[in-house]
């Protein structure tokens, strides 16, 4: 979004027509529709370099001699926030919105094959860990059964997250979606699981996008497990 006015002075001009900025132009200009009075009202001017808005987020209708079909070149999910729910209503387009079913697991194509992740069943505090970790689609039946990590991918994943890993970069160094999981859960983890759900979600290159930026409350749970008095050596669960 961003003002029609024809005045030279703006109150705010911003770079970049993808999701965020579009977004940011949006609040700047209309607001949140909070009842303190203090949303929106700036002149905005949004500007792109391409062609076309949305960045990433793209999506294309195929059409064919077997039909048609909505295909989505970048992000194909996104986290039910409130702010983008609410976004949904200002622009009328909440009855567009397609809920994901919370029992059923994403899916990984690997080698030709369709391989389930491990994912709870929508519960919500320890009931969802618990699903998580001993349910139907549970880390452990991935783990044991689950044949998308080999059996040295599946060992070095263990070892990272119950015994221990190398600590994050003394100096504080930033570190990387494939910097953080390759160092906890190994390699094989990053290309087969994290690269493809973090392309899916985020349509970026895990190996530039910032862990705290991008996955905070994943980030997280490591420097939690370092908080614990024994746990000398990080592991996370």
């Amino acid at each position: 979004s961003s003002s029609s006015s024809s005045s030279s002075t703006i109150d705010c001009l911003v770079v970049g027509g993808g999701i965020s900025g579009a977004t940011l132009a949006h609040n700047l200009f209309y607001g949140d529709d909070d009842d303190d009075g203090n949303g929106g009202g700036l002149d905005v001017l949004l500007t792109e370099s391409r062609s076309y808005l949305g960045g990433n987020v793209q999506s294309t209708l195929h059409a064919d001699a077997d039909g048609s079909f909505l295909f989505e070149n970048g992000p194909n999910s996104f986290a039910t926030q409130p702010s983008v729910v609410r976004i949904s209503h200002q622009l009328n387009i909440q009855d567009q919105l397609v809920f994901a079913d919370e029992s059923l697991p994403p899916w990984v194509n690997h080698h030709g094959k369709l391989h389930p992740l491990p994912k709870g069943k929508g519960g919500k505090g320890a009931r969802g860990q618990l699903e998580l970790l001993f349910g139907s689609n549970g880390i452990l039946k991935f783990g044991l059964t689950g044949d998308l990590l080999s059996w040295p991918g599946k060992i070095r994943a263990a070892v990272g997250a119950l015994a221990g890993h190398a600590p994050p970069p003394a100096d504080g160094t930033e570190e990387t979606i494939r910097d953080w999981v390759t160092r906890i859960l190994g390699e094989e983890v990053f290309a087969r699981i994290i690269d493809p759900f973090v392309s899916g979600v985020y349509a970026g290159d895990p190996s530039t996008l910032s862990m705290k930026a991008a996955l905070p409350k994943i980030a997280r749970i490591e420097e939690y497990s370092y908080d614990i008095e024994w746990n000398k050596f990080g592991a996370i669960f």
